[in-house]
C-alpha cells in the first residue's frame, strides 16, 4: 500500500477521509455544534475552517448517507452517529476570494456576490434536481426567472425544500472576506459614502441575502453554520441576523480547530513510523512547539497547535527527512492593513501595545473578551486587544488576564509589522551579505559593526527616544531568522539558559557543514541617545554580567555576545 499523504494546503475531505491521507479525527465536535441553530464559529487565517465545513457537507447531506461508513467509519461519529447525519438538503456557500472585489463600484461588488452565490444555488438545483423531482431545464430557467438576485433565489430554494418537507443544513464559509476588506479599504470614509456600511444597512444586497436566511429558519431551514475571522459584519447588520449563537468561546468546542498535543504527538509517530524518518525527533518537536503551537482559546484550554503551520514542518520532514528551510510558508501572513485597521486612529494605544509585545511577547488586558462589536469599536481603536486576538496576533496566556504572542512565527509578523509602521524598509540584498559574512566566518565584531551602520542608524534619529532593549534584539532576531539558513543555523530570541534568559541564541547546528561553527549568547541593552558615558559603561558592565550568569553547564564554552547601543550613534560590543 502507498504511504499515506498528509492533507497540507487540501480542504476536499471527501478526498481525505476516502482516500490514503492521515486525518485528525476532529468529529466529535460535529455532535456538539448540535445544541446550536445558527452557530456562528470565528479563528484565525489557515486554521482548518474550509475542511471542517466541507465535513459538515459529508456528514449530514441526505445523498451521501451511502458512504458513511466509507467516510466516517472510522471516526468517532463513525462508531457513534448522531441521529441527524445524512438527514438534510446541504447547501455550502463559499464567501471566498470575494475581497478582490472590495475596490469596484457598489453594483460591480453586488453582482460579483450575486454570480458567486448563485452559482452554489445553481449547482444545489442540479445535485438535489432528482430528490425534488425538477425537470433538466429547471435550473436554466431559474437563473433566468430571479434575474441573478441571490436573495430571491435562497427563499426560493428554501420553499423547494419545504414543499417536500425537507430541511436544509446551511453552512458558510469565510462569510467575512468581502466585508472585511470593505471595511478595511473605507474605515476613514464618511458613513454615508461607506460601502461596507451601505450593504449591511437595511436595503443593502447583503443584508438581505441574511435576512432571508434568518426568515428561512421559519420554513425549511434547519441549521445555519457561519465561519469567518471577525465578528463585526454581523454586528454591523443589527437585526439583520440577530439569530447568531456565538460559540467562538464555549468550551466544548474551544479545540474543534487546530492540533492538541496529544493529536500532534499520535500524528507525529505515525509520520516517524510510515517513513522512517531519521532526523531527530525531539528536535522536531521542539521547533514545533516553539514556531507553531501556543493558541489558546480560552484561559482555562489548552494550547494547540496551527493546523497548516504544523503540516507545512511534518510534509518537508516526511519526504525530505529534514525541517523546512523557511520556517513558515507566506500564506500565513496576516494582510497588515487588517492590523492597521484594528488599531483605527487610536496611534497612542497602537504603539503602546506593538512595544509590549515586542518587549515581552504579552500584555496584560481584561480577561473578558468582546464577543460582539461593530466597526466604529475598531474605528476609534476601543478593541484592540479582542481584534489581535481574533486574528491569531495575541492568545490567553497562563494566567486569565494575560495575553501572549502564541509563537515565534507571529512574533516575526509582529516585529515585520513594528517595522512597517516605522517605515523601516531594510536593503533584503545587503542584510543578506552582512548575515553571509556571519554564518561564513564567525566574525561578531564585524556583523555588529555592520548592523548598526546598514539597520539601526538607517532610522529616523528621534525614533530611538522611545525604543526599548526589545526593538534592538528583535529586530535582529527577525533579520537572522528571516535569512539564515535553517538547515545549518537555529536561532532564539529570550532562550531559557540554567543561568537565566539571553536575548538571543545562535547556533551552527551539529553535523551541519558550516564553514564557521558558531556557538552565540547574545545579551543586548540599550541606553538612551543623550546618556553619559559613564550610563553607558554602566549599562554595559550590567550586560556583561548576565552574560557570565548564563555560562554554565553545556553552554560554559559558548561565545558570549555583550552589546549596549547608545540610540543610534554608537555602541560598545565585548565577548566574554
Amino acid at each position: 500500500m502507498p504511504q499515506r499523504l498528509l492533507p497540507y494546503g487540501n480542504a476536499n475531505f471527501e478526498q481525505i477521509a476516502s482516500e490514503n491521507y492521515y486525518f485528525v479525527d476532529k468529529t466529535k465536535y460535529i455532535e456538539a455544534l448540535e445544541k446550536y441553530k445558527c452557530p456562528v464559529f470565528l479563528r484565525p487565517r489557515r486554521f482548518g475552517k474550509s475542511v471542517f465545513t466541507e465535513m459538515l457537507r459529508w456528514y449530514y447531506d441526505i445523498k451521501a448517507k451511502e458512504r458513511f461508513t466509507e467516510l466516517f467509519g472510522n471516526t468517532y461519529l463513525g462508531k457513534n452517529p448522531t441521529p441527524k447525519h445524512n438527514t438534510y438538503f446541504f447547501l455550502g456557500l463559499d464567501f471566498s476570494g470575494m475581497s478582490i472585489y472590495a475596490a469596484e463600484n457598489t453594483k460591480e461588488i453586488q453582482r460579483a456576490f450575486n454570480s458567486k452565490i448563485g452559482s452554489s444555488l445553481y449547482g444545489f438545483l442540479m445535485y438535489y434536481s432528482n430528490i425534488l423531482k425538477l425537470n433538466k431545464n429547471y435550473p436554466d430557467r431559474f437563473d433566468h426567472e430571479f434575474n441573478e438576485d441571490a436573495s430571491a433565489k435562497l427563499k426560493h430554494i428554501v420553499e423547494l425544500v419545504n414543499k417536500i418537507n425537507g430541511k436544509l443544513y446551511i453552512a458558510i464559509d469565510e462569510y467575512d472576506s468581502l466585508t472585511n476588506a470593505l471595511a478595511i479599504l473605507y474605515q476613514h470614509t464618511p458613513d454615508g459614502q461607506n460601502e461596507y456600511l451601505n450593504i449591511l444597512r437595511k436595503g443593502g444586497f447583503f443584508r438581505s441575502f441574511f435576512e432571508t436566511l434568518k426568515d428561512g429558519l421559519k420554513l425549511a431551514v434547519d441549521r445555519v453554520y457561519i465561519t469567518g475571522i471577525l465578528p463585526i459584519t454581523i454586528a454591523d447588520m443589527n437585526s439583520g441576523f440577530n439569530v447568531a449563537d456565538w460559540v467562538t468561546f464555549k468550551p466544548e468546542l474551544l479545540n474543534m480547530l487546530g492540533i492538541t498535543q496529544s493529536e500532534f504527538e499520535g500524528l507525529l509517530d505515525e509520520i516517524y513510523y510510515d517513513y522512517q524518518v531519521t532526523y531527530p525527533k525531539e528536535q522536531a518537536k521542539e521547533i514545533i512547539k516553539i514556531q507553531y503551537n501556543g493558541y489558546r482559546f480560552s484561559p482555562d484550554s489548552e494550547p494547540v497547535y496551527n493546523p497548516m503551520m504544523t503540516l507545512y514542518f511534518l510534509n518537508e520532514l516526511m519526504h525530505y527527512n529534514k525541517h523546512p528551510d523557511y520556517l513558515y510558508d507566506n500564506n500565513i501572513r496576516v494582510d497588515y492593513r487588517q492590523i492597521e485597521f484594528i488599531f483605527g486612529n487610536n496611534y497612542e494605544a497602537r504603539n503602546d501595545v506593538i512595544i509590549r509585545m515586542t518587549d515581552k511577547k504579552e500584555i496584560t488586558a481584561s480577561p473578558n473578551l468582546n464577543v460582539y462589536f461593530d466597526m466604529n469599536a475598531y474605528k476609534e481603536g476601543r478593541l484592540i486587544n479582542e481584534g489581535l486576538y481574533y486574528l491569531g496576533l495575541l492568545t490567553f496566556g497562563d494566567y486569565p488576564n494575560q495575553f501572549k504572542v502564541p509563537n515565534l512565527v507571529t512574533y516575526d509578523m509582529v516585529i515585520s509589522f513594528f517595522e512597517r509602521i516605522n517605515e523601516y524598509q531594510p536593503d533584503s540584498y545587503t542584510i543578506g551579505r552582512i548575515i553571509e559574512c556571519y554564518m561564513k566566518d564567525g566574525d561578531i565584531a564585524d556583523f555588529i559593526s555592520k548592523f548598526f551602520k546598514k539597520v539601526i542608524k538607517s532610522f529616523p534619529g528621534d525614533f530611538f527616544k522611545n525604543a526599548n532593549e526589545s526593538f534592538y534584539h528583535g529586530l535582529m532576531y527577525h533579520l537572522l531568522n528571516s535569512t539564515f539558513d535553517k538547515g545549518r543555523f537555529e536561532v532564539y530570541p529570550e532562550f531559557n539558559l540554567p543561568g537565566g534568559t539571553c536575548d538571543l541564541m545562535l547556533h551552527s547546528l551539529p553535523g551541519a557543514k558550516v564553514q564557521a561553527e558558531i556557538k552565540d549568547l547574545f545579551e543586548i541593552k540599550r541606553v538612551p541617545k543623550s546618556a553619559t558615558n559613564a550610563k553607558l559603561e554602566a549599562k554595559f558592565n550590567e550586560c556583561k554580567q548576565q552574560l557570565s550568569q548564563y555560562k554554565t553547564g553545556q553552554y560554559k564554552d559558548w561565545r558570549g555576545i555583550a552589546v549596549c547601543f547608545r540610540g543610534n550613534k554608537d555602541y560598545k560590543i565585548g565577548m566574554i
